[in-house]
């Protein structure tokens, strides 16, 4: 094969995935799973995505094609094998938050398609005509990223961020369903605080309360509940499947409604008519002021179903060995966004519960979307009118239930408050905002958040004192192993992270504090020992003079926050102080000029400055910016145990004999005239 041909094969296999697994595919291993895996999936995605319709807030037939035309484009272009793209809760509820916008909020006891005139710029949208535009807005915003290479945008949508985001829509998504669950006509509403709004409007009419509705609701509500928590974990230990409740919950209450006449003689609201037909390809509306009002929501929707899609993608791919592509899953995403926006759909992205049972149920390629879509298509042509007596509350039932792990995830707040308040603080903010505001400022607010928390800890990262470990070239952290001795005269200080202009004050403010003294302390304490002790020129004596100082008396001096933290003043000063640079990966001009300073700081007062471990692309660095030659080549070390090995076995009377004590003092002289203030 040629090279021209070769790259010509690779580039169909990047961009069409599904040629790849088919030239693969084993029929006698794989053929009869993904069959049976295709019927099982059907029977959960018919009713969890006919009650994401009340979210989305349009008919329930949009569902059934929601289930078919994106999975379509998903299985050519796809490279997750277990995933089941289509409606999701939380694209869902976004979706309806810019449908009721827009739109209108329509009625809890239909889902009827009409128009609604816009006054403010005179057009009249459909509900079709929303969720279209909003569909391959997505799409197209996808695709770009796509394009561009993009896919690496999800390392700013943190764990915790998203287990925030997804819990906190999980509440808004199950009160946007109390009045179809009490039989009230409780408006949905969007924009900020629908929390509050929707709970006012839930108290204001609860002697209003529907009690057929709230029976039936009641009663399916339990009995999902009570075969999730019960028979469930059982059978899926078993058989590898769960029962299929919420279909059986489905028929049984439409056969119910159907033969008691539910809509008739209780009153209790039904779906209505389901047309049976696929629909006519229309192209979406491109109207710019409808555009406009939908790219900001549009934006949070690709994001969100990216970043669901892609994480479900990451842990199946782990878990069956093969690798997920993040750009092509924004191509495979977007192209099903923009081909399904022809055919009433609306936003999509990978189902938590659907893939789970696909993967239990041991569906192994896309050929279980293939007998999919063949199920759901043989429903919208001849089984439609059976869900017209299905009463709505079975569907905001369904939603409730369907929420229970998620909700449940508001016990992680724990874990990560336990291993990070950091990270503890990142879930509670986007959990907090994505309540009480809206999902997409609840989105947004998480984000900024998590980044804000990311530039703090790289502005303070950990920075301690190491103390040796006896008979080893190991040092570990001072404070936290107390039983281990520091070397006299020799400190050992460890910065966790990058070095910049962010934190290089950070970087001189920890280490006098892990001192416990400042050079501008022991330069005014020389001075006046200086004074005090007339004609006495030994450095030694000097630092007994300081050593004599108490620390409470320094710290009313300098009115210092440092020295008042760090230990006493009656310690011994150090001779040498060892920087530990294993962990500083960069640098920059301003944290190379405060090194620089820092040793001629600590040379004014006889300490010596040594750079320890320090990477080679760095050690270059520091070369060319001029540090080698302010620290001086014989004080770089390859390692931390080399530096402390060599200064320990300097004695520190050496170190007084060879540090000329005349040009400290005329330093100090000149230092007190050019800054009073020290």
């Amino acid at each position: 094969m040629t090279p021209s041909a070769a790259g010509c094969r690779r580039s169909i296999f990047r961009l069409f995935p599904v040629v790849s697994w088919l030239a693969s595919y084993r029929v006698k291993d794989y053929l009869v799973a993904d069959i049976v895996t295709g019927f099982t999936v059907a029977m959960f995605q018919v009713p969890q995505s006919l009650g994401y319709t009340l979210l989305a807030a349009v008919p329930p037939v949009f569902a059934l094609y929601n289930s078919m035309f994106p999975m379509m484009m998903y299985i050519l272009f796809g490279t997750v094998k277990q995933a089941s793209v289509g409606a999701d809760a939380i694209i869902s509820m976004m979706t309806g938050g810019v449908v009721r916008q827009i739109v209108g909020d329509m009625s809890h006891t239909s889902h009827p398609v009409h128009d609604v005139f816009d006054p403010a710029n005179g057009n009249v949208f459909s509900v079709q005509e929303v969720t279209s535009a909003l569909c391959v807005t997505v799409g197209i915003i996808q695709l770009v990223f796509g394009l561009l290479n993009l896919g690496c945008l999800n390392v700013f949508l943190s764990e915790q961020m998203v287990n925030g985001f997804s819990t906190g829509v999980a509440v808004q998504v199950a009160l946007s369903q109390v009045g179809a669950i009490f039989g009230l006509p409780i408006p949905h509403f969007s924009g900020m605080f629908t929390v509050y709004k929707t709970l006012e409007s839930f108290f204001t009419q609860i002697s209003d309360i529907h009690l057929p509705t709230l029976i039936v609701s009641s009663i399916a509500i339990v009995l999902i509940l009570f075969v999730k928590i019960v028979p469930d974990p059982i059978l899926v230990r078993k058989c590898g499947l769960p029962v299929p409740i919420e279909l059986v919950t489905v028929i049984v209450f439409t056969a119910a409604s159907y033969l008691m006449q539910f809509d008739k003689i209780y009153n209790i609201a039904v779906v209505g008519e389901v047309p049976e037909k696929l629909p006519v390809p229309r192209a979406p509306t491109f109207s710019p002021s409808l555009l406009t009002r939908i790219w900001v929501d549009a934006f949070a929707i690709a994001v969100v179903s990216f970043a669901i899609t892609l994480s479900l993608g990451r842990i199946f791919g782990q878990r069956h060995n093969y690798e997920v592509d993040a750009n092509q899953e924004f191509l495979a995403l977007g192209i099903g966004h923009i081909w399904s926006s022809f055919f009433s759909c609306f936003p999509i992205a990978a189902s938590v519960p659907r893939s789970a049972v696909q993967e239990n149920a041991g569906g192994k390629t896309q050929i279980v979307s293939v007998v999919n879509i063949i199920i759901i298509l043989f429903m919208i042509l001849f089984l439609g009118h059976y869900l017209e007596q299905l009463p709505i509350c079975i569907l905001a039932a369904i939603i409730i239930t369907s929420l229970k792990k998620i909700v449940m995830q508001v016990q992680d707040f724990k874990r990560y408050w336990d291993l990070s308040k950091i990270d503890g603080q990142v879930w509670m903010v986007s959990f907090l905002a994505t309540v009480f505001l809206d999902v997409v400022s609840g989105l947004i607010v998480g984000v900024a958040f998590s980044l804000l928390t990311l530039v703090y800890k790289l502005q303070r990262p950990k920075a301690f004192l190491m103390a040796h470990v006896p008979n080893t070239e190991f040092f570990v952290p001072a404070r936290k192993y107390q039983k281990l001795r520091e070397t006299p005269g020799v400190k050992v200080y460890h910065f966790g992270g990058a070095m910049h202009f962010a934190n290089a004050e950070f970087f001189k403010e920890k280490l006098e504090e892990s001192l416990g003294f400042t050079t501008k302390q022991v330069r005014r304490a020389m001075k006046k020992a200086i004074k005090k002790r007339g004609s006495q020129d030994s450095l030694q004596a000097v630092k007994e003079s300081v050593q004599a100082y108490d620390r409470t008396v320094a710290a009313l001096e300098l009115g210092s926050a440092v020295v008042s933290r760090g230990p006493s003043m009656q310690s011994q000063l150090p001779s040498d102080i060892i920087l530990d640079f294993s962990r500083i990966s960069w640098m920059d001009g301003c944290s190379v000029s405060a090194i620089k300073n820092l040793t001629s700081d600590y040379a004014a007062i006889g300490v010596r400055i040594s750079i320890a471990s320090c990477s080679p692309v760095l050690f270059r660095f520091l070369r060319k910016s001029g540090c080698e030659e302010a620290i001086g080549s014989a004080n770089f070390y390859p390692s931390v145990y080399d530096a402390w090995k060599t200064v320990r076995n300097r004695s520190f009377s050496q170190t007084d004999a060879s540090t000329p004590v005349i040009p400290i003092v005329y330093a100090l002289i000149f230092a007190s005239f050019t800054n009073p203030s020290s």
